[in-house]
Formats: C-alpha cells, sequence, structure tokens
C-alpha cells in the first residue's frame, strides 16, 4: 500500500470548501493539487493555503488531470452530477453533507461507488472528531450502561444568506443541521432511527419563513431499541456555532461539547470526569481533518468504518419525517 499523499482536487470554494482547504493544508495524508470553483476571487483567496496547486474555473478540468481523489463542496443541488462524473472515471469522493437532497439518489451513487470499487466518503466530520470519538468509546464500552436518551443540539450563531436557505437549496434547516444530528444518534447507539416528529418553534428572523424554511426546530424521535432522541436546531445562537451532545445510560452519562473547547466528560457514581483523548482546542478543524487522514487511508486500500452514500440517505429521510410531521401531526416514519 503507497505511502504517498493522496492527491486530491477541491470543488467549491464557498464557505465549507475554504474552510477545507485551509485546514488541510499541513495535513500529511494528503496533497491538494487542484482547487476549482466559476468565481475567480474565490480561487484567489484561498490559492495561498496550496501555493503548488491548479486552479480552475472549470470543476471539470480536475476530473482530466492528476487528481485521484477529490472533495467535493459546492452547493449540495450540484453534488449528485459531479459526483457521478467523477466516479465514472475512477475518482474517489469526499462529499459534502448531505451527499443528496434525494435520497434515492444517494443510494444509486452509494450502489455506484461500491460496483467500482471506489471510495465515496460523506462528511459528516463529527464522527472523527475527538470529543465525539472518545464518547462513543465510552458507550461501546458499557461505561454508562445502555443508552436511553441521547440529545443533540446544533446552534449556529447567524443565518446563513436567504439564498442559502431556501430549501430547494441546501434542504432547509432540518435537512442542512439536522442530517448532522441524525447520523450521530445512529452512529453513537448502534441503531436506526424508526419515527420522528417535529415541533416548529417561533421564527425569530421573518425573511427565513418568507424563503419557506425555518429559524429554530426540535425534534423527538425513537431509536430501533427503544431509545429517544432529542434534536434542537437554531440558526440564532448568536455567541457562536456551538454543537452539544448529551447521552443517558442507565448507568451514567456522558457530555460532548464544542464550545469553547472540544471536550467530552463522563458522569458516574464516581463522579464526573473528562474522557481521556477527548479533548481539541477546535473540535470541527479537528474533525475535517481526521476524516481526510481516514478518507486518504480507504483510498490506499486501507479498511476504513466511513460514513457513506447510505448513511447520508438516512440522515436525510430522517429530517424529511420530521418536516412531514409538521403537516401530519403524528410520528413519521424515516
Amino acid at each position: 500500500m503507497s505511502r504517498d499523499p493522496v492527491r486530491v482536487g477541491i470543488v467549491g470554494l464557498g464557505r465549507m470548501g475554504s474552510y477545507h482547504a485551509e485546514a488541510l493544508a499541513d495535513l500529511d495524508e494528503v496533497a491538494v493539487v487542484a482547487m476549482a470553483d466559476p468565481r475567480p476571487g474565490r480561487l484567489a483567496d484561498v490559492a495561498g493555503h496550496h501555493p503548488g496547486a491548479s486552479l480552475h474555473e472549470d470543476p471539470a478540468e480536475l476530473l482530466g488531470g492528476r487528481c485521484e481523489a477529490v472533495l467535493v463542496a459546492t452547493p449540495t443541488p450540484h453534488h449528485p452530477g459531479f459526483v457521478e462524473a467523477a466516479l465514472g472515471v475512477g475518482v474517489h469522493v469526499l462529499c459534502e453533507k448531505p451527499l443528496a437532497l434525494d435520497p434515492d439518489e444517494s443510494d444509486r451513487l452509494g450502489r455506484m461507488a461500491s460496483s467500482a470499487g471506489l471510495v465515496l466518503q460523506v462528511g459528516f466530520w463529527r464522527r472523527f472528531s475527538p470529543p465525539w470519538t472518545a464518547a462513543r468509546d465510552a458507550i461501546a464500552a458499557g461505561r454508562i450502561g445502555r443508552p436511553v436518551l441521547i440529545r443533540l443540539s446544533q446552534w449556529d450563531a447567524d443565518p446563513p444568506p436567504p439564498e442559502f436557505c431556501d430549501p430547494a437549496v441546501s434542504g432547509g434547516l432540518a435537512v442542512d443541521c439536522g442530517v448532522h444530528e441524525f447520523d450521530l444518534a445512529e452512529w453513537l447507539s448502534g441503531e436506526r432511527l424508526v419515527g420522528l416528529r417535529g415541533e416548529p418553534l417561533p421564527i425569530v428572523e421573518p425573511w427565513i419563513g418568507e424563503v419557506g424554511d425555518l429559524d429554530n426546530l426540535l425534534v423527538l424521535g425513537m431509536l430501533g431499541g427503544g431509545a429517544r432522541i432529542v434534536v434542537d436546531l437554531s440558526r440564532n445562537g448568536r455567541y457562536g456555532d456551538d454543537v452539544r451532545t448529551e447521552i443517558l445510560g442507565d448507568a451514567g452519562a456522558v457530555f460532548v461539547e464544542m464550545l469553547p473547547r472540544g471536550r467530552a466528560r463522563i458522569g458516574t457514581r464516581d463522579g464526573v470526569v473528562d474522557l481521556a483523548g477527548s479533548a481539541t482546542t477546535d473540535a470541527m478543524r479537528a474533525g475535517v481533518r481526521a476524516q481526510a487522514a481516514v478518507f486518504a487511508a480507504g483510498v490506499r486500500g486501507a479498511p476504513v468504518d466511513v460514513p457513506d452514500a447510505f448513511a447520508s440517505s438516512r440522515a436525510v429521510r430522517a429530517a424529511n419525517a420530521a418536516m412531514r410531521s409538521l403537516d401530519s401531526g403524528v410520528v413519521e416514519p424515516p
């Protein structure tokens, strides 16, 4: 198995693409050799992070060059077309979440990647960030007993622009933010979601309602083993982009936090202590870098456990079920 860095091209240099470009600048496992965005200004903004990378306004040019893999961070509606094109020419893909707004499309791309023997990984970075990996290890080791409740919060400081909040572009709050939490619930518990019910909270920014979205949402759900989940999402936290996860078991609890620093704690009858190996000054950056390193290992042929196309489709189906329940008033299956 080659130890050379995987030659990666980044497609899309908006908020997340630029974040990836900066975070991967000194990661040994990957070499960013090309970047593409139709806006020349965005290319100029990030060029300094990877001085040797070629710059392209046409993303398709990355598929005919020296890229072994691509990191796709375009707007979500453009994910499926480019991912399919990359897989079609034998290029591995790490795609921002969700892979597609249509879960059936995600499943189709997953089957395509599997048939071609290619890695198609979806950017659920929390699965790789130390606070959450330490939490999952503690749960798997039985340190809090059987989980009975998982509470997952994502409160962004401020909403994105109106054109992004349009559900046709981002999927809306339940998809854009919620897919992380629905994926985490299944990953932490090892169980599938079987029913969800959404509760809208008051609209804070009237224009968000005008584009057809929500800026605050509460979702109640059930996992196959009977544990419940509570997901609360907000676009108006104001103080920062905050993510918290709490897992209550029948013998203790685990608490994961992102601000002011990343860490996980465990509470049992012996007290509350930090979980070893969970601390990080920037949980998101640590997760983004770690997921890229694992992606690179998979490209090189190592057996890896990564969130795939089918994880993305399950998370989107959960988000869609939560939104359907706003109209039906009943628990909806994902």
